[in-house]
């Protein structure tokens, strides 16, 4: 019933902005501070950065308002009004379109890649996809060069981490001492292990003791309403000199964009959820021939990181990862102002 009643009011654009004025009003003043203040905090100090955060939108399109992407896009760009466009929070698979998409009033759709356009443009004819590459391009890092090289001294050579993360109602599993040991396997030759946990884990002091237990140490990009979620991203992966994962994700193309080395440990991760029918919403998201490429399409990208190598990115990863999250398709702030602005 509520996503029925989100997706009638987003289809009428008065109704829509009724609603976005609301919050806009209410709470966007209250994020910005929070925001700001929170870009002063220690990329170590989880609980303060994964504290609750208001809703407070910038942007009409309710998904716009996650992770900072559209906040900082248009701050690179100098753009100072609505995007009047769905811009995708994530990498999609398997040619699935958010249910969302279908009911948006507006007729464009923001994504990485030209691949990802055709995928859009096939399933929703009436409009048009444009691929800006990877969002993390155009966010600046959280902390300035002269912080930025005392910590990296005092960091040293940096493997950093991204485990297969929950998202809200629904729990990451997978065999963690299996996933520490390759860890511990491929730590060799590095001076510090940062392990980057999604907000929801990093708030879980079960989940934080698993890796803290090892002698890692645990960072976070902060809450998925922090405008400075993906610039804090940008910085923890600057700080890196190596990343590793055990599950295929938009974190893979962020890592290698930014040029650092990626591996992809091949685990088997489990969602599991205590609420009833969550697992069931979750999973009817995708159409069994959408679950067929979506596994087709990240065996590709596993299959070309599935190998530890900390010397370099090959020319094959890097034309896996403009297939999928465009490299080749980021845009001056000319180009997006003009296309936005």
């Amino acid at each position: 019933m509520k996503d029925q009643l989100k997706r009638f009011i987003i289809s009428h654009s008065f109704l829509e902005y009724v609603l976005y004025s609301l919050y806009h009003l209410k709470n966007s003043r209250r994020l910005l501070r929070e925001s700001e203040r929170r870009k002063n905090i220690s990329l170590f100090d989880y609980d303060q950065l994964c504290e609750e955060m208001p809703f407070g939108p910038f942007e009409r399109v309710i998904d716009n308002n996650l992770y900072g992407h559209a906040y900082q896009i248009k701050k690179y760009a100098g753009i100072g009004t609505d995007l009047r466009a769905y811009l995708e929070h994530g990498l999609f698979w398997g040619g699935m379109l958010h249910a969302d998409e279908y009911y948006w009033h507006f007729n464009r759709i923001i994504t990485f890649s030209t691949n990802r356009k055709l995928d859009i443009e096939k399933k929703l004819p009436q409009k048009t996809a444009i691929p800006v590459g990877p969002y993390i391009h155009y966010a600046k890092g959280i902390i300035d060069s002269s912080n930025f090289e005392l910590l990296k001294k005092e960091l040293g050579r940096v493997l950093l981490v991204f485990p297969a993360h929950s998202v809200i109602n629904v729990r990451a599993t997978f065999d963690f001492n299996l996933f520490l040991d390759e860890v511990d396997r491929v730590k060799e030759g590095f001076d510090t292990v940062l392990v980057s946990l999604y907000f929801i884990d990093a708030k879980n002091p079960e989940a934080r003791k698993i890796y803290e237990d090892r002698g890692f140490r645990v960072v976070t990009s902060g809450h998925r309403y922090d405008l400075f979620f993906i610039s804090r991203q940008r910085s923890l992966i600057e700080l890196a000199d190596m990343t590793m994962s055990n599950e295929v994700g938009t974190h893979v193309g962020n890592c290698v964009h930014l040029g650092r080395p990626h591996y992809v440990f091949r685990q088997r991760t489990v969602r599991e959820s205590e609420k009833k029918g969550e697992l069931e919403r979750h999973n009817s998201l995708f159409t069994s021939e959408e679950l067929r490429l979506v596994e087709s399409q990240k065996m590709e990208v596993l299959d070309a990181f599935s190998v530890f190598n900390d010397k370099g990115i090959s020319e094959f990863q890097r034309k896996i990862i403009d297939k999928y999250w465009g490299s080749s398709e980021v845009k001056t702030a000319e180009e997006l102002n003009g296309l936005f602005g």
